[in-house]
């Protein structure tokens, strides 16, 4: 799968999510749509790998959704934080 692909599929998932949907509960619903097609891999090994890649590409995400949501923050303006 190219980059390009990959987009396309993310900007689909995008636009079948609603503005008035609350935040963890697409986040919620990603992991059960996750889950479902890891389910569809017929070789446990496949699915064993899905959730391994999963779990490696997490501290990856968490630094590319800190940096996005620094450049959605003014200048000047403190980010907002729930706890």
């Amino acid at each position: 799968m190219t980059i390009a692909d990959a987009n396309q599929i993310s900007d689909r998932i995008v636009a079948a999510v609603h503005n008035d949907d609350d935040i963890e509960d697409i986040l919620d619903a990603l992991v059960v749509v996750f889950t479902f097609f890891v389910s569809t891999l017929d070789c446990p090994h496949c699915r064993k790998q899905a959730i391994r890649a999963l779990k490696l590409s997490l501290a990856g995400m968490l630094t590319r959704a800190n940096a996005a949501a620094a450049r959605r923050v003014a200048p000047g303006e403190r980010a907002q934080t729930c706890h």
